[in-house]
């Protein structure tokens, strides 16, 4: 267990249906989401570049002060809304790493 600052960083994959207005809209709510949440120090997201075959279609790095911090977010009404509403239709994969 760590007592310093978490970085949480996650990657998507999204279903071949997925169109370039719901991505847009997931990109918005992301951003609009972090200006809400208080435990969260930083968070930069954005979709591939495409500079290599094989890599995920959407990227996000959080930086949280500590494992409060994160829980705190996992937690909260409006992250689980976001997961909700824009997180399931799309994602086809996701995968996930805290260091």
């Amino acid at each position: 267990m760590t007592n310093g600052s978490v970085t949480h960083v996650v990657i998507f994959t999204w279903i071949a249906e997925a169109s370039d207005v719901q991505i847009k809209a997931f990109g918005a709510a992301l951003t609009g989401l972090a200006k809400r949440l208080s435990d969260m120090v930083t968070m930069h997201h954005g979709p591939d570049l495409r500079f290599r075959d094989g890599n995920g279609d959407y990227a996000l790095i959080a930086t949280f002060r500590d494992r409060a911090g994160w829980d705190a977010y996992q937690m909260h009404p409006e992250h689980k809304a976001f997961v909700r509403d824009f997180v399931v239709p799309l994602q086809a994969t996701r995968i996930t790493i805290q260091f």
